[in-house]
């Protein structure tokens, strides 16, 4: 069988065209072939910086050095929060960030040359991790709860941190 010129044609441009949208779905421009196992990306509330997690000390004329202490929960079982986070970091190399921690015990050092309010924010975000009402670090389909000196909160990320409260976040797989 011979084919006509234009035949030709058409299978060339119907080539043409499978490669360019092979090409576009490769480079990620279109997604015709659902290939990820989650639909939408996790977001992370420390992909943005709070504007107090920059600030590096010297431990020089500091007006306000106080102690949260932290408790992660994790389906029951406690989740261990790294010593030395925020200390001589990309951010504040050869220093500490103005929320910090020294061992494990979950002890939050909040260090400043001035006094102010430092939201529970600033420490997941110079860790690098996700804390929201959304869940905590990569846990986002279960309950979250938090609760501040036994107390329920809601402010979640908000919280105003405070010298001695016991803060306890506990996240539940559903």
């Amino acid at each position: 069988m011979i084919l006509q010129e234009g035949s030709w044609w058409m299978i060339f441009t119907a080539v043409c065209l499978a490669s360019l949208v092979g090409l576009l779905e490769y480079e990620g421009f279109i997604n015709l072939i659902d290939d990820t196992e989650s639909a939408a990306p996790l977001n992370n509330t420390s992909e943005e910086m709070h504007p107090l997690g920059t600030e590096c000390l010297d431990h020089e004329g500091l007006a306000m050095h106080f102690h949260p202490y932290l408790t992660i929960l994790i389906d029951g079982n406690e989740y261990s929060i790294p010593g030395n986070t925020g200390i001589d970091t990309d951010v504040c190399e050869g220093a500490m960030h103005m929320t910090h921690t020294h061992d494990e015990s979950g002890k939050i050092h909040v260090e400043s040359k001035q006094i102010e309010d430092v939201p529970l924010e600033v420490f997941f975000d110079v860790w690098g991790k996700h804390f929201d009402e959304t869940g905590i670090m990569e846990y986002r389909d279960g309950t979250i709860e938090m609760t501040v000196d036994g107390q329920i909160s809601t402010d979640y990320q908000n919280l105003i941190l405070a010298d001695g409260q016991n803060i306890v976040i506990s996240y539940t797989s559903n």
